[in-house]
């Protein structure tokens, strides 16, 4: 792959001074490339700005720690670099697509934004809390969720895109069982590690959240129609998967349905 090392550089730089408010510059230093070649590197490869990238890290993290420790969320504003609650809980439903609040309670929709990483074969993420899932619901059922829609709804503007998520959020969790674990594993895609080991279970909990489909959202006052699509099938991943969150991804927005046809 062109500009590896660069690349590479770039991003384990990003890893190991995630919490020191690092600049582009510095990034740029790292790699022994221009800030303006590695903007332009970056984006291109990954699909994402520097700044954007990094974000979303600090809020992957700062997500496992609010959920695995007690700290004050005032305290984990500061020490991922926010100068205000506020504004590290707009990042923070930004990633996670609930407010921090939400996201101790239980509330939540497990961001699988982990390290990228690059070889000869391409570019991958790792998705160790996914897999570690999937393995405790062995042949139990994955349901999968994407917004149909999307670009139209962001077209409104990104506030209202980020509304549509929360929304789509609250949809799944009321027809989520205790304990059933919600990951987002795309920009708009949630998978669900169901304990359900027959078809008929999986299939009645996507109904029940697809049954709201055409229902609003409200942004500024306006009703925005919210459509969800669903894919289900057995649990087949393993910790081989190069990247299974997008093997997930792809299958809910190639394969999802908006309605689930009841045969019977």
């Amino acid at each position: 792959m062109q500009k590896y090392f660069e690349l590479t550089s770039a991003l384990e730089y990003i890893e190991d001074h995630m919490l020191d408010n690092c600049s582009q510059a510095d990034i740029a230093h790292a790699a022994c490339v221009s800030l303006s070649a590695l903007q332009k590197m970056f984006r291109f490869t990954f699909g994402y700005s520097i700044n954007e990238y990094i974000m979303k890290r600090k809020m992957t993290t700062a997500a496992e720690e609010l959920s695995e420790t007690k700290i004050p969320v005032a305290d984990l504003a500061f020490k991922y670099g926010y100068t205000s609650t506020e504004a590290f809980s707009r990042a923070f439903s930004k990633v996670n697509c609930v407010l921090p609040s939400e996201y101790r309670k239980g509330k939540r929709a497990q961001a699988v934004f982990t390290p990228l990483q690059i070889d000869d074969t391409g570019i991958h993420r790792k998705s160790p809390l996914l897999i570690e899932a999937v393995h405790r619901a062995k042949d139990c059922y994955i349901v999968c969720f994407d917004v149909a829609g999307m670009v139209k709804i962001n077209e409104i503007s990104k506030e209202a895109g980020n509304l549509a998520l929360m929304e789509a959020v609250r949809r799944i969790h009321t027809h989520a069982v205790e304990n059933m674990q919600i990951f987002r594993i795309g920009g708009d895609e949630f998978a669900l590690i169901t304990p359900y080991p027959n078809i008929s279970d999986a299939e009645a909990f996507a109904a029940g959240v697809l049954a709201h489909n055409g229902e609003p959202f409200f942004y500024k006052g306006q009703p925005v129609p919210l459509y969800l699509r669903s894919w289900y099938g057995k649990n087949v991943l393993t910790e081989a998967a190069p990247n299974p969150a997008k093997e997930l991804q792809q299958k809910v927005k190639y394969q999802g349905v908006t309605e689930i046809q009841n045969e019977k």
